[in-house]
């Protein structure tokens, strides 16, 4: 993509640094505008259209959260990044989930700068282009309303179910995905009330419930428990979302249904065999939990990493003598053979949130933190129907509390200070640090030395403050650890790009 015409907005107080890097942009053929306050540049917003604004946070009189804040609603397509000379991470964090782009620390090196504004208009830019192709099948879809017709390709090529209903959830058009699980024809169910699926095939699901949820924006999910018109037994898993209008108004309502059936009996006959071997129950779990990250593959090498920054804190916390009444050797070895299933509860979150590749809504955050309840309800259904196990009973501290913080300001409850299970203190400082030495769709993998910098302010808020102590003591094991996969992962992408291509012809 040639990126010689467009054009970036820099905002910095400093202004022989913006005229700086205003230039060097303008040397790369961007046309660029340096001003040095938000007046400004809500000035110059109003009289041109730019690709990007680069503005530093801390600016005198309005800062740059307030220019973003204005943006987001006067030029909401506007990509930001953020500058500063002070990182913290909470509001990096909030600053990436709110929309920017990314977050650039000063000083900095021009040709780095340069490749991340390239970077950035290039990820916008893409998803500028899928906005409007979705936008467009809005514009059909609201033509059309008798029809309903849902890219009519994509609608038909799927092997999951697809219905649409109307916004009183009467069955307007079913695709032969569908129709192949259910054994119910789209003539059958055409102008029929989503109930008839509950008299048939699905005899848990509740019309009003679903029809009640949508029209208040929201999403409906879950898994029921079915019979085939044959009288077999099925599992699915359901999904409903809202179909909106330009004025954000509900029109239809679209369900996916995907057939888990032999997913549900595999993981029944796993799960059966928890009863005989310890050493199988805790496979089976970790599978799971390797499930859930396959699933996202931004997240290779994941659960090794976790593993080997998990087990390294708690020895060093061991090492130390801290946590005498909790800490041994037993507590070492389980923490490192529990710690991969933190996020097992991504298994329940529907891959059009987990896979999703722009940012997500609130309703979408909101289901994404479900994870820890649906990881928590996974772990604990099985401890009472085979029993309690010290593998699942740490499983359970660190999946359902490895997103507190020691605050008190985290989730799902709230919990605050040593509340918090030491096992969970210990992988939410090794998975935050995963995180932030990670590259990600929106972000290029923060350095060690910058992501170090960024945790430390968050001693006593994110993290405990005596983990959190050792943690940073022991930074040169981790980052070592970390280079160890980094490596790996090179390697093996080096040896997928030696092998060659097997061409293949007609005789």
């Amino acid at each position: 993509m040639s990126l010689n015409r467009y054009s970036v907005l820099v905002v910095d107080d400093e202004y022989y640094l913006g005229q700086i890097l205003a230039q060097a942009l303008q040397k790369e053929k961007f046309e660029s505008v340096a001003v040095t306050d938000v007046d400004q540049a809500i000035d110059w917003l109003g009289r041109k259209n730019f690709d990007l604004v680069v503005s530093d946070i801390y600016l005198p009189g309005k800062n740059g959260i307030d220019l973003f804040h204005y943006a987001k609603e006067k030029h909401r397509d506007v990509p930001f990044i953020f500058m500063t000379g002070v990182p913290n991470l909470q509001m990096a964090v909030d600053l990436l989930t709110q929309g920017g782009y990314d977050y650039i620390v000063k000083p900095f090196a021009i040709p780095d700068f340069i490749q991340k504004i390239k970077n950035v208009i290039t990820t916008a830019q893409k998803e500028k282009a899928e906005k409007k192709l979705v936008e467009d099948l809005k514009t059909i879809l609201t033509r059309r309303l008798d029809e309903l017709v849902i890219y009519h390709d994509i609608f038909q090529s799927t092997d999951d179910g697809l219905v649409i209903t109307d916004v009183e959830g009467n069955i307007v058009k079913v695709n032969r995905g569908f129709e192949k699980i259910t054994g119910l024809t789209n003539p059958l169910l055409t102008g029929q009330s989503l109930s008839i699926l509950q008299k048939t095939v699905l005899p848990g699901l509740s019309t009003n419930q679903i029809v009640e949820k949508l029209n208040q924006k929201l999403p409906w999910s879950k898994e029921l428990i079915g019979k085939r018109l044959n009288g077999e037994q099925w599992y699915a898993s359901i999904t409903f979302s809202p179909i909106f209008h330009e004025d954000s108004e509900p029109f239809a309502f679209a369900g996916l249904i995907r057939d888990v059936t032999e997913q549900r009996r595999v993981e029944e006959a796993l799960i059966s065999s928890l009863q005989k071997m310890n050493q199988a129950q805790e496979a089976i779990i970790f599978a799971l939990a390797k499930l859930a990250e396959n699933r996202d593959d931004s997240t290779g090498y994941h659960l090794e990493r976790i593993c080997e920054y998990s087990e390294t804190i708690a020895r060093a916390l061991l090492e130390r003598h801290m946590f005498p009444k909790i800490l041994n050797e037993d507590f070492i070895k389980m923490l490192y053979r529990t710690a991969p299933i933190h996020d097992i509860g991504k298994v329940g979150i529907p891959d059009y949130i987990l896979l999703k590749k722009g940012r997500l809504t609130e309703p979408e955050f909101a289901i994404m933190r479900t994870h820890v309840d649906i990881g928590y309800n996974i772990l604990n259904s099985i401890a009472q129907r085979y029993g309690d196990m010290p593998f699942l009973r740490m499983g359970i501290e660190i999946t359902y509390c490895h997103h507190e913080r020691w605050d008190g300001s985290g989730y799902p409850r709230g919990l605050k200070g040593n509340r918090i299970p030491l096992s969970a203190q210990i992988v939410a400082i090794a998975d935050v640090y995963d995180a932030l030495t990670t590259e990600r769709t929106y972000k290029d993998a923060y350095s060690h030395k910058f992501a170090i910098e960024l945790m430390k302010r968050e001693r006593g808020k994110h993290f405990s403050p005596k983990v959190l102590d050792v943690f940073l003591e022991i930074s040169d094991q981790i980052q070592l650890i970390q280079q160890k996969y980094q490596q790996q992962s090179a390697e093996i992408a080096s040896k997928q790009e030696a092998i060659p291509m097997k061409t293949y012809q007609e005789d």
